[in-house]
């Protein structure tokens, strides 16, 4: 008797953990969020979601050597929210809310966030989402897929002109010529030695574009051989404006 009863809790406990089983699970949420770069250069935040958000923050790692990012703003549906930001080494970090306890409109772009070379650098770099949290109005913690790519960085025209020298590396020591040109110019540009003989034309009337420009000398003359280690000047003509600096040449 006492077997036959073992058998019929063994028989039950297996009928509850089925029906159990057989029960339908919660289905996880998600909301999406997106970072993409517009044809202007601003990223934009998107958040598609059927959540209430009440308060965001997020960490954006980048390449500080390559590009600047500006502070982000919020759209024009979104000004109530406060926002406040903060920057440690390659990370900008994001905190936003609203103090009146409003909700944060999600019909269009919720967050813009501007960024420019530094320099002459151009060229794609990742954009990486260290972290990307929000909270609804009673701080729950919601569900989110977050989508970045890759940002392709074009430089800005230079704000002012510059003329200067560096090298190209340690391990090669041609001097490069660097030249900024706020806009478009003719451009004569000659290497001299130092008692005002003419080494090489580099650059013969030509026309360069608005834009940070590099220019290397391979220390030879016009012969294609290669001249003494020592001081030149090298003479720059941008229209009708002559300038020039010394320049050193060392192997």
């Amino acid at each position: 008797m006492r077997h036959r009863h073992s058998i019929l809790l063994f028989l039950f406990l297996g009928l509850i953990q089925f029906l159990a089983a057989g029960e339908p699970q919660s289905e996880v949420v998600f909301s999406n969020v997106s970072l993409t770069q517009s044809q202007d250069g601003i990223i934009y935040v998107l958040i598609d979601s059927e959540e209430n958000i009440a308060a965001l923050q997020f960490v954006l790692e980048y390449d500080r050597s390559k590009i600047l990012m500006g502070k982000p703003a919020f759209s024009a549906e979104n000004e109530h929210f406060s926002i406040q930001t903060g920057s440690d080494s390659s990370l900008m970090k994001v905190v936003a809310f609203s103090l009146g306890g409003r909700l944060l409109d999600t019909s269009d772009p919720v967050l813009m966030i501007p960024l420019s070379a530094l320099g002459d650098f151009e060229g794609t770099i990742p954009l990486n989402v260290r972290k990307f949290v929000a909270s609804d109005p009673n701080g729950k913690m919601i569900n989110l897929k977050v989508f970045a790519g890759k940002v392709f960085i074009v430089p800005m025209l230079p704000r002012k002109f510059n003329f200067s020298q560096s090298f190209a590396s340690f391990s090669q020591n041609e001097p490069v010529i660097r030249l900024d040109l706020p806009e478009a110019a003719l451009v004569n540009l000659a290497i001299y030695d130092v008692e005002g003989h003419a080494v090489r034309v580099i650059e013969d009337r030509e026309i360069l574009e608005a834009g940070f420009h590099s220019i290397t000398w391979d220390g030879k003359d016009e012969e294609g051989e290669p001249v003494s280690d020592g001081e030149y000047v090298c003479s720059l003509k941008v229209g009708v404006n002559l300038h020039a600096m010394k320049m050193v040449l060392l192997r």
